[in-house]
């Protein structure tokens, strides 16, 4: 069996690299590759750090879309330590160099379970750090609802130290986009802790548990894991016998057999 490609060389040593995370393993990167940038300035956590309680915060009638929408390109913003709740996804589109600096432990919530609780769309250089998100009232089980953070057509997106909460089907799906999710807390999503589709990504750092599946990858350039405490996880969406890993190429990627 002969592999011939180098897109298809990536696609088989993901599935090697991410074997020895998914069963316990630390893995170190490789090496960036494609481009890809750590944004945060943090190094990733190696302490296997566990997240904190959460506590009841008063609610903030600070119109938090609009602050976003309003902020220069190039700023940081800084989002004030409280609870805020939207009926829809706040949505971050289009903008450049933008920092949303959630004070450590603030709470985001969405009424909205068909919306992802943070949109981002068509971004370059965007960081979210610090913020505990999910659906105000997550549903038991997996349907075709909103993830709790969802990236489409953006380029060295960082989303660190932040709490995705399972009340998404998914805690960081992507499409089309370059991004890091270092030193974040991703738990109880009802489908995956990860989705990637035509992405390039770091994910560094993280505590990933307790989710119905961990990883899937379509499509995909190179993906680097490294320092992930991942744990009690489920297989492919109620397939338990299978690991919580999916990764497919293209199809004409395949490995093929030579006469």
């Amino acid at each position: 069996m002969a592999v011939t490609t180098t897109r298809r060389r990536i696609v088989m040593g993901l599935a090697v690299l991410l074997f020895g995370a998914l069963t316990g393993g630390c893995v170190e990167p490789a090496g960036t590759g494609g481009g890809l940038q750590n944004l945060s300035g943090i190094a990733p956590a190696s302490d296997g750090r566990y997240p904190t309680p959460e506590v009841d915060l008063p609610l903030k009638d600070i119109n938090l879309q609009q602050l976003v929408n309003e902020a220069p390109d190039g700023s940081v913003v800084a989002i004030p330590l409280g609870r805020y709740v939207l009926s829809k996804s706040l949505t971050i589109a289009r903008r450049k160099k933008l920092h949303l600096a959630f004070a450590p432990g603030t709470q985001l919530r969405v009424t909205d379970t068909d919306t992802a609780v943070i949109l981002i769309e068509d971004c370059h250089d965007l960081k979210i750090s610090g913020v505990r998100a999910r659906h105000v009232e997550p549903l038991p089980e997996y349907e075709c609802h909103g993830a709790v953070l969802s990236i489409h057509d953006s380029t060295n997106v960082v989303i660190d130290n932040c709490e995705l909460n399972g009340c998404g089907a998914i805690g960081v799906s992507a499409r089309k986009s370059t991004l890091s999710v270092m030193n974040c807390h991703i738990h109880h999503n009802s489908f995956n802790a990860l989705y990637f589709s035509e992405c390039e990504a770091l994910v560094v750092g993280n505590i990933i548990e307790h989710n119905a599946s961990t990883f899937q990858a379509y499509k995909c350039g190179e993906i680097i894991w490294s320092d992930n405490l991942i744990q009690n996880n489920g297989g492919y969406w109620r397939e338990t016998r299978k690991p919580g890993l999916r990764l497919e190429s293209e199809p004409d990627l395949r490995p093929t057999t030579n006469d």
